[in-house]
């Protein structure tokens, strides 16, 4: 479901919003934030006087009405920039589509770009996997914490970017995305790397704050900065690459997260794995001679 709804809505933010791209896909990310922060705590107290299957009718409701609206506001996606003047717009095959999305990887720029955001992202998946089992479990140096306490401090990793997203895509967009994504990943990094000597203390929460910042919004920006690179019209392509390349290096990632767990120090040693794949994306994006802006981009590419 994410997938069919992420990379149709990220491509209609590109086009239609090509020069402020940083800032309008942050606040694309910053609606879904608000949401999983706020979706836990609406079930949770419906679940205290309604059946489940109540409750996901309810929810059915909100998702129909809000296909509606989409579909009413990007009805006309294209024609306002000529794309399609009294003609029918020529449809393209399956097949055509990946030969687009793996011409892409010609482009050097775009194929590191897509790899430092896998990278990124197995990381994000593993922070958001296994920081549960850290905060709740006592062994295997887990911090044993109570229910509520635990949540607090899962609800800093990931509703901080309610803040920090929109706040990161207009900066990106004026400054630079390299000049946003670098200083962002090494603070991301470092803040990572501190955690297990946090312990169970009023630092842990402003270390976990700190890293919730840039979790989902650094994300974001790397996005953004792909399609700055590719050609109009592919821009659904270019997102399913990042989406599919992530999933693809994810199926690994729980093994080599486990072994790390079970081998390497408890769970608290994820927390290092975690930085290290950050600071990796981090000094990939620094070689990267990307240009800041759509309008620099070479003509062709």
């Amino acid at each position: 479901p994410g997938a069919l709804w992420h990379l149709p809505a990220t491509a209609a933010i590109s086009r239609r919003f090509p020069d402020r791209r940083g800032f309008a896909i942050s606040i694309h990310g910053f609606g879904s934030n608000i949401g999983n922060v706020l979706a836990p705590l609406v079930a949770g107290g419906l679940l205290t006087f309604m059946l489940w299957r109540h409750i996901l009718l309810i929810y059915a409701i909100p998702a129909a009405v809000m296909a509606v609206f989409v579909w009413w506001s990007l009805k006309d996606l294209g024609i306002e920039d000529g794309d399609q003047q009294g003609g029918k717009k020529p449809q393209r095959r399956v097949l055509a589509g990946y030969r687009e999305g793996l011409a892409m990887f010609k482009n050097p720029v775009v194929a590191t770009l897509v790899l430092a955001a896998a990278i990124r992202g197995v990381a994000n998946n593993a922070l958001f996997q296994w920081s549960p089992f850290y905060l709740k479990n006592a062994p295997d140096g887990g911090l044993d914490m109570g229910y509520f306490s635990a949540g607090v401090h899962l609800s800093l990793l990931t509703g901080m970017g309610i803040i920090s997203a929109p706040i990161l895509g207009y900066l990106s967009d004026k400054y630079g995305r390299k000049q946003v994504l670098v200083p962002g990943l090494i603070i991301a990094a470092v803040l990572t790397m501190f955690v297990v000597s946090a312990g169970d203390s009023l630092m842990l929460a402003v270390l976990l704050g700190g890293i919730g910042l840039f979790s989902f919004a650094l994300q974001q920006i790397i996005l953004a900065a792909v399609l700055d690179m590719v050609e109009k019209g592919t821009e659904a392509t270019a997102s399913g690459l990042i989406f599919g390349i992530n999933g693809m290096l994810g199926l690994g990632s729980p093994f080599l997260a486990a072994f790390i767990i079970q081998d390497l120090g408890g769970y608290g040693s994820i927390f290092y794995y975690v930085g290290i794949l950050t600071l990796v994306s981090a000094v990939i994006i620094v070689f990267i001679p990307f240009p800041n802006h759509r309008a620099e981009r070479p003509a062709g590419t």
